[in-house]
């Protein structure tokens, strides 16, 4: 094998072998707890419940302010199955960008 090729494989299996770190960036959190279910739904429900009204909160208000910095997406991961009878998921997903 050629000197270069060789060089070539090492640098690739260094790159590969060392993983960077994931970043975290933004005010987005890893993770929700069922403290931030709670309140999001307790403040966002309005917007979020089957047959709302189709419209986004304003980005000022308590809705938006309890759903600053979270995942949506984990706060539906741990709906109850109750709650998912209750609330439209596709909302809760939505306050994410509605509210950022």
């Amino acid at each position: 094998m050629k000197p270069q090729m060789v060089a070539a494989l090492l640098l690739l299996l260094v790159c590969a072998m060392v993983s960077p770190q994931p970043v975290v960036g933004g005010k987005k959190r890893p993770r929700c707890t069922e403290e931030d279910k709670a309140h999001i739904l307790k403040e966002c429900g309005h917007y979020t419940k089957h047959g709302h009204p189709k419209e986004h909160p304003p980005k000022h208000s308590p809705c938006c302010k309890a759903a600053e910095g979270h995942d949506m997406q984990c706060i539906v991961d741990l709906l109850s199955k109750d709650e998912r009878r209750d609330y439209e998921q596709a909302a809760i997903i939505a306050l994410e960008e509605a509210c950022d």
